[in-house]
């Protein structure tokens, strides 16, 4: 049996152990371990430290490989010369310093204190950076367009062995995995390209190997251009070409090729210009002339099949030439039906070829064709060449009617008259030139008689020569009546005779006509002169009528009154004295007096261009009577004015404003005459 003090101490004892425990489950990290990456030959901290260390905790460090005890406490175990723990043990600090760091010293490790819930785990990882760039092999030595090509990235170098990635320049390209042996000391990389083109040529390739921490060991790589042989391609610049003679040309042949291709020229159908020059890829060609035309073909050949090829047409241009061999001069004859002349001509652009008389800008079409041939059509003709460009070809060709002769007269009726002198032209377009030329006059029964000399004085021939043929004129002088008639002109030459006939009338000279003519003019003359002289006096006189009738104060005996207007008659208004007619306004129309129109009761009487429908109203105070001035002298009421104005037939005017004074009594009978007038 247990004792009743041991019973008392049992309690005691799990009280003492349960604190115990409680106080060491309170223990934790305050700084737990972290993976680390460090190069080799460094010096690395392995950082841990805790939260409620007693005085009797104990701090494990466990390392590589398999989590060896390395140390208890602060106490590095005598295997590790290179290891030791640092930091302040009062404030939990238990940190492990690995200086000199080797291969050997990646791996897996603990820091550990007994309490602790979970140990903290971290990986130490040592970079060796790699000491030479990884390799690049090909596998074909010979690369051809159209093949397949691997290259392969290949490197023992660095731990870890780094990752391989293939670059076309800048871009990545997609690859095939990453392979490592099983001793995990080599890494590889295959690029597979399946079809190689010209394209591929020149490209640079580049496989750069990462090993993951660039601050400790940087990025290596190694690159490879591709050297892709293929055959010639071959570009022509212009494949169509135009160029003037004269000028010089160069054929330029572009080849792409690897290797570099030799070029030859050649012309189909034909051979190439003695004065060319081969330059390989350019064909000179001085002094073009025609010939030189036609297609040229480049060839490049450089061993691989197929050859490059590649063609050229050149065209010449050059001015029109006229290759028709017509001679100089072309003799038709008259009356040929159908006659033509045709031109032929070359030269590029192909040349226009029409016809022209010379000397004029109307063309004809080619041929030239002439329906019927007569001596108009005769002269010089060009044929004329042109493409628009260049200058144009002439040639000249004269056209040389020949044949029996022919008048061309157009006037064949002559009218002369008696004693006069008559003169028949007859125009003879001849060639060659009239042998002969004579005037015939026809006679009763058509019977010709020739005209001659002999005849009666004042006959004779004037003839004159043309380069086109000859001018006969028949003149007659002092021409009677028994000269009219029918004359024909008649002309011979080698080819034939031909005649055209002129009818002469002859006309009496009418000397009574000539008489009566010259009296009838005289007669008119008189007749204008004595009208006009009429006229004057007419004018003359009614001017001096109207100044005497101005200087008068009343109506003269001699011109009565005319009678009154019908509204003015004894039906309508009553009976008006003989004195009160003095009111009543006349007008003076050619000579006629007439009175003026009656007023208009519903405007002013003295309204400007007014007529007056009814009786004539008393003139208002303010003008004064026809002779009356200004001072209230008296007058006969002929008239009426206004003071400082004049009166006229149409109505007042304000007299124009003068340097020259005139008297009252001069003024009023101004006024009066002007009313009068």
């Amino acid at each position: 049996m247990v004792s009743p003090q041991r019973a008392e101490r049992i309690p005691l004892i799990a009280l003492f152990f349960l604190c115990y425990v409680i106080k060491v489950q309170a223990v934790s990290y305050r700084e737990r371990p972290e993976s680390l990456a460090v190069r080799e030959g460094q010096t690395v901290t392995l950082r841990c430290a805790f939260i409620g260390l007693s005085t009797q905790s104990v701090v494990i460090w466990e390392g590589p490989p398999n989590f060896n005890v390395m140390s208890t406490d602060r106490n590095v175990d005598s295997l590790y010369k290179r290891h030791r723990i640092t930091g302040n043990s009062g404030r939990g600090e238990y940190s492990m310093e690995i200086k000199d760091v080797q291969v050997s010293d990646a791996g897996g490790y603990r820091c550990s204190t007994l309490g602790l819930q979970e140990k903290a785990e971290m990986m130490l990882q040592v970079i060796v950076p790699m000491k030479k760039a990884p390799k690049i092999i090909v596998s074909d030595i010979r690369i051809t367009a159209g093949q397949s090509l691997t290259l392969s990235c290949r490197t023992t170098e660095g731990s870890p062995l780094p990752t391989l990635t293939w670059f076309n320049g800048t871009t990545q390209v997609q690859q095939s995995n990453e392979e490592l042996t099983d001793d995990r000391s080599i890494a590889s990389l295959d690029l597979v390209l399946p079809e190689l083109t010209r394209w591929d040529h020149g490209r640079n390739f580049t496989c750069v190997a990462d090993q993951g921490h660039p601050e400790l060991a940087p990025l290596t790589a190694s690159s490879t251009m591709l050297n892709v042989k293929y055959s010639p391609v071959v570009r022509i610049r212009s494949q169509s070409i135009r160029a003037s003679e004269g000028e010089t040309l160069d054929l330029s042949c572009d080849v792409d090729s690897n290797p570099p291709a030799t070029v030859t020229w050649r012309k189909l159908g034909g051979d190439i210009p003695t004065n060319a020059e081969n330059r390989g890829g350019t064909l000179r060609l001085p002094t073009l002339d025609r010939t030189a035309a036609g297609v040229y073909q480049c060839q490049a050949n450089n061993g691989i099949a197929p050859s490059g090829l590649g063609s050229a047409t050149l065209t010449v241009q050059y001015p029109p030439h006229i290759t028709s061999n017509f001679n100089r001069k072309t003799s038709p004859f008259v009356g040929q039906e159908a006659f033509s002349l045709l031109c032929e001509a070359e030269g590029y652009p192909e040349p226009r070829v029409r016809w022209r008389r010379k000397g004029t800008k109307l063309y004809f079409g080619n041929p030239l064709q002439f329906s019927r041939i007569d001596y108009d059509m005769e002269g010089d003709y060009e044929c004329v060449a042109s493409n628009g460009q260049m200058r144009d070809a002439v040639r000249q060709i004269f056209l040389d009617v020949r044949g029996k002769p022919y008048i061309n007269t157009v006037s064949l009726k002559v009218s002369v008259r008696s004693g006069d002198t008559a003169r028949l032209v007859c125009e003879i377009l001849s060639d060659p030139l009239p042998e002969e030329t004579r005037w015939l006059r026809r006679g009763p029964g058509q019977q010709d008689k020739p005209v001659t000399a002999s005849q009666r004085p004042g006959i004779r021939e004037e003839e004159t020569t043309s380069p086109r043929g000859v001018t006969n004129t028949l003149v007659i002088s002092h021409v009677g009546r028994s000269d009219g008639g029918v004359y024909v002109c008649e002309t011979t030459n080698t080819f034939g005779t031909f005649q055209r006939e002129f009818n002469m009338e002859v006309k009496d000279t009418n000397t009574q006509a000539v008489v009566i003519a010259s009296i009838t003019v005289i007669v008119l003359l008189i007749l204008f002169a004595t009208i006009f002289i009429c006229i004057a006096k007419r004018t003359g006189l009614s001017a001096g009528v109207k100044r005497e009738k101005a200087t008068s104060s009343s109506l003269t005996a001699s011109r009565a009154l005319p009678p009154l207007p019908p509204y003015l008659n004894s039906r309508s208004v009553p009976a008006m004295d003989p004195d009160d007619m003095d009111g009543l306004e006349l007008q003076d129309f050619n000579g006629t007096l007439k009175p003026r129109p009656p007023p208009r009761m519903d405007k002013q009487p003295y309204s400007i261009g007014l007529s007056y429908p009814s009786r004539f109203d008393a003139p208002p105070p303010a003008l004064l009577h026809c002779g009356e001035t200004e001072a209230g002298r008296g007058g006969q009421h002929g008239g009426l004015a206004l003071p400082g104005r004049s009166v006229g037939n149409r109505g007042f005017h304000d007299s124009p404003g003068t340097s020259t004074q005139r008297s009252p009594g001069e003024k009023d009978r101004q006024q009066c005459s002007v009313l009068n007038r």
